[in-house]
C-alpha cells in the first residue's frame, strides 16, 4: 500500500510542472480580478481578507520558475502527509 502512495506522490510531484504550460490559473487559485470577472462582483470578505500566500505565485525569488514549482509542490506534499500522519496518530491513540 505505501509503495502505491509513494509512486502517485512521485508522479504528481513530476506532473506539477506542465501547469505552468496553461495560461489560465488553477481552479480556485484565482485574483481578486480573476474572481470578478468570473462572477462579475468582489465579496467583501474576500477583498478585505488581508491574507498573504506563504510562497506567492509558488515561486522563490531568483530561481527558475519550474524549479521553484517543483520545490513548492515538495513543500505542499511534505506539509499534507505529515498533518494526515498526526491526524492517524491522533486518531490511533484515542482508540
Amino acid at each position: 500500500m505505501r509503495k502505491e502512495i509513494v509512486i502517485f506522490l512521485i508522479i504528481m510531484l513530476v506532473l506539477t510542472p506542465f501547469g505552468l504550460i496553461s495560461e489560465y490559473p488553477a481552479w480556485g487559485e484565482w485574483g481578486i480580478e480573476e474572481f470578478r470577472g468570473l462572477v462579475g462582483y468582489i465579496p467583501a470578505g474576500m477583498q478585505n481578507a488581508g491574507i498573504q500566500a506563504p510562497i506567492p505565485d509558488y515561486e522563490f525569488g531568483g530561481m527558475n520558475s519550474i524549479f521553484s514549482t517543483l520545490i513548492s509542490a515538495m513543500i505542499g506534499i511534505v506539509a499534507s502527509f505529515g498533518f494526515f500522519l498526526a491526524l492517524k496518530h491522533i486518531k490511533t491513540k484515542q482508540r
